[in-house]
């Protein structure tokens, strides 16, 4: 007597597979660099496309006593002034008219999804990279990024010195009193592990009844941990990370620590999406394709005339390369 089983010929080609009525969902990295409040909006003026900060530079205090009946030597104000323009950027996707029909998910609402999430990580990763090809910099424990090995890990006493320096350099807290810092998760776990640290609070804890930020992990010492994973290089988003940059080809980890007004996102013109329903345009005369679409124009700078109000700190991870 003959058994139907799996094995039966024609049995694969008529079942297949049961797919799932929902979409696997993504493993996302958080995408910190453009939460309200860390930077300064700016918008272009229509009819250009740049944006100029002005800086009238603070005066020295006078020290020397006036002479009997003599004014003082008169002063002129300083002026000086930084801008940056914006860039056009977008994507576009196309779905058939067969591939709408046959799939068992909404093809349409999971590629607009997916489209606007590229869109904010587009934005995400160019911020990045402007604030990780600032100026100020410290290591943790090296005198150079080549120099930097996995055992350079980050710590408690680094966070306080941080907050030394942007004290130091008259950088201000945000309106909370609290520094921000976008720091990578393998960072996270040296500070962690850091037995003299001391002071961690995790965000589950506070007791004051702070809104907490989006990504944040916790606080220590007048700063606030965004924390973001991935790999934070080329298309992938995430803190920092510069690959084989350290000794040895380890990998480097920036953390970067700043105050209100550290940089800017000049916006020229708000992202927008598009959905083209088939047969909405002249290349679609039989209504095959849909597409949907993204686009902005958008700009980032580190403000820097008046001085720095970031520091970013390269080290080491003892977990290794990410």
């Amino acid at each position: 007597m003959a058994t139907l089983s799996t094995a039966t010929s024609g049995f694969s080609t008529l079942v297949q597979a049961v797919i799932a009525k929902a979409a696997e969902d993504e493993l996302r990295t958080k995408l910190v660099h453009t939460i309200p409040g860390n930077y300064q909006p700016a918008r272009i003026i229509k009819g250009t496309n740049f944006y100029r900060f002005a800086r009238y530079a603070d005066v020295a205090a006078q020290t020397t006593a006036l002479t009997e009946g003599t004014p003082p030597t008169a002063q002129s104000l300083t002026i000086a002034s930084e801008g940056a323009s914006a860039t056009q950027i977008g994507g576009v996707f196309e779905i058939t008219d067969l591939a709408t029909i046959d799939s068992p998910h909404d093809l349409i609402a999971i590629n607009a999804e997916r489209a606007g999430r590229q869109a904010a990580a587009t934005i995400d990763i160019l911020v990045r990279e402007i604030l990780a090809a600032g100026t100020s910099v410290q290591y943790v424990t090296a005198t150079s990024r080549a120099t930097l090995a996995s055992s350079n890990v980050i710590t408690g006493a680094q966070v306080k010195k941080m907050v030394a320096l942007l004290g130091k350099n008259n950088v201000p807290t945000f309106g909370d009193g609290f520094y921000r810092a976008i720091i990578h998760s393998f960072p996270v776990y040296d500070l962690f592990t850091d037995t003299a640290n001391g002071g961690w609070m995790d965000a589950n804890k506070y007791v004051d009844n702070m809104p907490l930020l989006v990504g944040e992990l916790g606080r220590y010492h007048k700063v606030r941990f965004l924390e973001t994973g991935g790999t934070g290089s080329g298309t992938n988003p995430g803190a920092k990370v510069f690959i084989d940059g350290g000794a040895s080809s380890a990998d480097v980890f920036s953390t970067i620590f700043l105050g209100p007004g550290a940089y800017a996102l000049i916006d020229s013109q708000p992202l927008q999406s598009y959905f083209v329903a088939p047969g909405g345009d002249h290349s679609d005369p039989i209504s095959q394709l849909a597409k949907i679409g993204w686009k902005t124009r958008f700009g980032c700078m580190l403000i820097v005339s008046a001085g720095p109000r970031y520091i970013r700190l390269e080290s080491g991870a003892s977990l290794g390369d990410v």
